[in-house]
């Protein structure tokens, strides 16, 4: 399958407008190809789920623009001016020093952190080498392919009419998936097995409250879990957009029937983002929305600072989680005791961090290696202050400042969706690792969004005053009418009227 899939990306770009057959590469091959199915080849990175939709995707977009310049005819251009104003090519108008900054210490910090780590690291009975310079170039190079749709979408999703296809792709997708996700609730989770011969997790694992809960082809039942939550946002976002209109019952029913769908994926985590958020879509203001967005955004930007401050109420979430379950608040308070003995570890080393190959990792008493969940707690640990606020700038800067600038954008009640479902995406980073092709695509698709909304304010502009300079035309070149033909409106005729010859 990952080798079939580059000629679904050729198929797709070529029967479809450039945005809406990218969202469908990445968002269809993140759903559907193995799991763990990879070639590690030498000095590259491996030929996985992750780099196979996303390297295609470039390449095709590439070409498409590359063609674009170089003829102004045929389907391709057809294609590209279908996606957006990318015809009009890509000005970012805001936000270039606080882009580059960030990507400049996205993929400089790894560097730092092996200069920081190239001494053995000895506790007990372990023994890891130092790090070496290899390791820092490896892990560049991994951030570039993990962080490819996140450069794509910003590239080519940054229309408000992208936003929009975006969606739809999103809850599209979801639909279909959730069909195979009734087939493993109901059959237990063996969709992976039938179809690529293995099970990527344990099986015991994916038993809860007495049923099974879907894994299909990703990672884990969580990431099922979450997938179909923001899915349930964007349904939600697509009914804002579309109401008053035929179609927007269609979305409303989207999104009925996937959070039913949601509930048998027995995630509470995920339910409790769906329910929290979804009422944010459907009834309140768009400025509402930005600003709540913004607002987990922040918090989960400075997430390590408020839970190294004992600002994030740890007892009073445990208490309530254990009115639901107890089981599931045993396995949160867990979850707290590990990050505070790995957040106790990572400040050792604050800045850059201590690396990859499990230098990051704490030890018990008894020699157990403690578990890391929350995507937080291991960029934290791995990367540093620096990699974090590299990684999680580039994810929640954008809703942020989109938020602070809303009364001057104009936003759409798609842009607005799409920045609740970062937002719930942001939210499970904290407890799970449920980072994904499909969060940087949305991530990239606002933070495009947010450095272009100049340039397609005046491209629309443009647009608009082409279309009011030729209506003028037109009308210029209309024929008198009976009242004004004693009166002649032109002492000559038009250039483009050949006047008769005399005699």
């Amino acid at each position: 399958m990952l080798f079939i899939w580059p000629v679904v990306t050729i198929v797709l770009f070529r029967l479809r407008p450039l945005n809406e057959a990218l969202a469908w590469t990445i968002i269809a091959g993140y759903m559907l190809l193995p799991r763990i199915t990879a070639f590690d080849l030498p000095l590259l990175p491996a030929w996985d789920k992750e780099l196979v939709p996303s390297l295609f995707a470039a390449i095709m977009c590439f070409a498409l623009v590359a063609s674009d310049k170089t003829s102004r005819q045929g389907r391709a251009t057809q294609r590209v001016d279908a996606g957006g104003p990318i015809a009009d090519g890509f000005t970012i108008r805001r936000g270039k020093v606080l882009f580059w900054g960030l990507i400049v210490l996205l993929f400089g910090s790894p560097l730092i952190t092996v200069m920081n780590n190239m001494e053995p690291l000895v506790e007990g009975d372990r023994f890891l080498a130092g790090l070496e310079l290899y390791d820092g170039l490896s892990v560049n190079l991994n951030l570039l392919v993990g962080l490819a749709p996140f450069f794509l979408a910003r590239r080519y999703l940054n229309s408000p009419e992208s936003h929009v296809v975006l969606l739809k792709v999103l809850v599209i997708a979801a639909l279909g998936y959730s069909l195979l996700a009734l087939y493993e609730v109901r059959m237990s989770p063996q969709l992976n097995r039938i179809f690529y011969g293995f099970s990527p997790h344990r099986f015991l694992q994916n038993v809860r409250y007495g049923g099974f809960r879907p894994v299909l082809f990703l990672y884990h039942g969580i990431w099922v879990a979450i997938l179909f939550s923001i899915a349930v946002i964007a349904a939600g976002a697509l009914w804002r957009e579309f109401k008053g209109t035929e179609s927007a019952r269609r979305w409303l029913l989207a999104c009925f029937w996937l959070l039913m769908t949601l509930v048998l994926c027995k995630s509470m985590t995920a339910l409790v983002i769906a329910l929290l958020l979804l009422p944010l879509v459907l009834f309140t203001a768009l400025q509402l929305q930005l600003l709540a967005a913004a607002a987990i955004a922040s918090v989960v930007m400075l997430y390590p600072s408020l839970r190294g401050a004992d600002l994030i109420p740890t007892q009073q979430i445990y208490s309530l989680v254990a009115g639901i379950s107890r089981e599931r608040a045993d396995s949160l308070q867990y979850r707290f005791d590990a990050e505070d003995a790995m957040l106790l570890h990572a400040n050792r080393k604050p800045l850059a961090g201590w690396g990859s190959g499990g230098r990051n990792r704490v030890q018990t008493e008894n020699d157990r290696t403690i578990a890391t969940d929350g995507y937080w707690i291991i960029v934290t640990g791995v990367y540093g202050w620096m990699g974090y606020i590299a990684q999680f700038g580039l994810l929640g800067l954008s809703t942020v400042l989109l938020a602070f600038n809303r009364r001057r954008f104009n936003l759409s009640p798609a842009t607005a969706g799409l920045t609740l479902v970062l937002a719930g995406s942001l939210i499970d980073l904290l407890p799970n690792a449920t980072i994904s092709p499909v969060v940087w695509l949305v991530a990239g698709a606002l933070m495009g969004r947010y450095q272009t909304a100049r340039a397609i304010e005046k491209t629309r502009d443009i647009r608009a005053a082409r279309v009011t300079a030729s209506g003028r035309h037109e009308e210029q070149l209309r024929p008198p009418s009976a009242a004004a033909e004693e009166k002649p409106a032109y002492t000559r005729p038009p250039l483009h009227i050949r006047k008769p010859r005399e005699g």
